[in-house]
């Protein structure tokens, strides 16, 4: 069974955001924002899980049971593709691991479903998990640095680097108790509530797009450059030298520089 557990909120309402189902499922559900999303998913997301050096490691993408059946198609041929992917169709907003999943010790991570990892993140998380060091027992491991990127023009990218220890991004946790990392609760307030510890490299590619309003280059409590301009080229080459395989970029919606 694997140990390395990653967990995608697809289509699931999260309280915070939809608090509303009815307002989910008009977002969701409809064009652009489906076929947007899906784009990103499969070319970003999905790309950058196929190139991880270690194939140790399950992603389980969460949908809500109200997805029409004709998406609940496309996302069981990407199953079919991805022998790392799994589906797991829910009523409500709870995250749990399904039966086969579960057991004592585990780490799991989270994940946004446009963001990417760097393609030695899931051997980082397999180390510590063979590790017999029982200090890593119910701790939280932050990878602080991530990548933030905007598309603003046909050829024309907005990026910076941040570091924000709470990072949901690079936020895993190994526990002994069979509990999972959203059941850490709110990722800003998880240095507060559990023993920390931070890993060297890069925690993930977080895409701005003006859909997701908890992402920005504005966030006060971040510490990050200013942001860059540059072409799709020079983008690929930034994130090639950070670890991250060759990504659809170009699938990345264009988003005015005023919701950034």
């Amino acid at each position: 069974m694997v140990s390395v557990i990653g967990m995608v909120r697809y289509s699931v309402a999260a309280k915070y955001a939809f608090p509303d189902c009815s307002e989910l499922k008009c977002k969701v559900f409809e064009d652009p924002y489906f076929s947007e999303r899906l784009a990103m998913f499969k070319g970003i997301t999905l790309k950058s899980f196929a190139a991880q050096t270690c194939k140790d490691f399950v992603l389980l993408v969460y949908h809500s049971a109200e997805m029409p059946e004709n998406q609940r198609t496309i996302f069981n041929e990407l199953e079919a593709q991805y022998p790392f992917m799994r589906n797991i169709f829910i009523e409500g907003a709870k995250l749990e691991l399904p039966k086969e999943f579960q057991k004592k010790r585990i780490m799991t991570f989270r994940i946004d479903n446009d963001d990417a990892m760097p393609a030695d993140f899931v051997s980082k998380l397999r180390n510590i998990y063979k590790s017999n060091n029982t200090f890593y027992d119910n701790v939280v491991f932050s990878i602080p640095k991530m990548r933030k990127l905007a598309h603003i023009e046909k050829d024309r990218f907005q990026t910076n680097d941040s570091k924000f220890i709470s990072n949901s991004m690079g936020l895993a946790y190994l526990s002994i108790d069979g509990r999972n990392v959203m059941s850490c609760g709110n990722h800003v307030l998880v240095p507060y509530k559990y023993r920390m510890l931070c890993l060297e490299g890069f925690g993930g590619l977080q895409i701005i797009n003006g859909t997701n309003i908890a992402n920005s280059f504005k966030k006060p409590h971040y510490k990050q450059t200013a942001p860059i301009y540059c072409t799709e080229h020079k983008m690929r080459e930034i994130l090639k030298s950070e670890g991250y395989p060759e990504l659809d970029i170009q699938n990345i919606p264009i988003v005015s520089e005023k919701l950034l």
